[in-house]
């Protein structure tokens, strides 16, 4: 255990022992037996102390995040690689027992800012493992990212001294505002020479839309290359949750918002290959909706994970623009606004692929869903 008594000098060069006690045992004594130096002994007091106090050793706490799970299976355009974010840290310590959900508290780390620096992790003060001189010892880790700077949509209830944090939805459309989380429960100083190695998961679900044609549709125009189908916006809405708290410890999402919720995808936020380009000839027009299936956005639609199958509406409006030498004005415009509703539900971690299949009078769609934002696909058709 670690010193349990400290001596403090007087005028007359006598000294003031303090026996620290812990639930009644003085620390630092073998069977409980208080050893009392007589020699220049003026005083003995006992101070007791909290459990939450933490001896520390000599052993530094570091970290590693591992990323194959984060970057290099995720097909992210914008979102940062891992060595560029930050994350916050929660240690919990309860005596070296194992993990349980009873007073679970961060008391070893609450919040801490790790960063990238150089060729590792890095954070400021240092803490060290716990010393105790019986038992495994463990301590619990719970991590996030992006850290919580009080500005961003990442937030941490400084009262708490639990490993929860509060997620807002800001602009769904950004894949930058990938929320990445993992755990490292009951490890020891001794698992890696200190070091907590931490696998990054995905705590929201993505969806990608993406554009294809119907096989027939640009042969039924009987002029090809003269058309072109565009798109001018596609709106989201329905029941999905745009804020909510993750508990790290659970890796469950609770405290969702219930209000429903639409967002638009238009302008910048459309790929540039499939944006309509307004009122102008076909040949004007981008290369628009082809036989090869594209992304509709910029960035996937990153959001939290529905509770259960929610009603979600996709409303597209697009253009179909054919150059016609007879018309007076040299070509035509028709614009089509199509709605439909789903009953889907969506997990934390998996990735969702709707195709929609344009076609000149009516749209199909199909979902795939891949787990672990992976390649393993399955479908479902409506």
């Amino acid at each position: 255990m670690a010193l349990a008594f400290c001596l403090t000098a007087s005028m007359a060069q006598t000294y003031k022992m303090v026996v620290r006690v812990n639930n009644g045992t003085a620390m630092g004594f073998p069977d409980g037996k208080i050893a009392i130096p007589v020699d220049n002994i003026s005083e003995v007091t006992f101070e007791e102390i909290s459990e939450d106090v933490i001896p520390e050793g000599t052993t530094p706490v570091t970290f590693q995040f591992k990323d194959y799970t984060a970057t290099t299976r995720s097909p992210m355009r914008k979102a940062p690689a891992l060595t560029a974010r930050k994350y916050g840290v929660f240690g919990c310590y309860k005596n070296g027992e194992p993990l349980s959900h009873d007073n679970l508290s961060a008391n070893l780390m609450n919040n801490q800012e790790v960063t990238f620096v150089g060729d590792r992790w890095e954070y400021t003060p240092i803490k060290y493992w716990p010393q105790k001189e019986e038992g495994s010892n463990y301590a619990s880790f719970f991590a996030y990212s992006p850290y919580a700077n009080g500005n961003g949509f990442v937030s941490v209830n400084s009262a708490s001294s639990e490993p929860v944090i509060e997620y807002n939805s800001i602009n769904p459309m950004d894949d930058a505002g990938d929320l990445l989380y993992g755990s490292k429960i009951n490890t020891t100083k001794n698992d890696n020479n200190g070091c907590v190695t931490i696998d990054s998961k995905h705590a929201l679900a993505r969806l990608n839309l993406k554009a294809v044609a119907a096989r027939d549709q640009l042969n039924q125009t009987g002029n090809d290359a003269n058309t072109r189908i565009t798109i001018k916006s596609i709106t989201i809405s329905g029941q999905i949750p745009n804020k909510g708290s993750f508990d790290l410890h659970k890796q469950q999402w609770k405290n969702l918002s219930t209000e429903a919720q639409t967002y638009t995808l238009e302008g910048d936020c459309l790929a540039a290959d499939l944006r309509d380009a307004g009122d102008t000839f076909a040949a004007n027009q981008p290369e628009g909706v082809t036989l090869n299936s594209k992304p509709i956005a910029v960035s996937p639609y990153l959001f939290i994970p529905t509770d259960g199958k929610k009603e979600i509406t996709i409303m597209i409006d697009y253009f179909i623009t054919t150059d016609d030498a007879n018309l007076a004005s040299g070509y035509s415009r028709i614009e089509n606004r199509i709605t439909k509703s789903f009953n889907l539900s969506f997990n934390a971690g998996y990735s969702y692929d709707m195709q929609i299949v344009f076609g000149l009078t009516s749209l199909k769609y199909s979902v795939i869903t891949s787990s672990s934002w992976e390649n393993e696909n399955y479908e479902i058709t409506f």
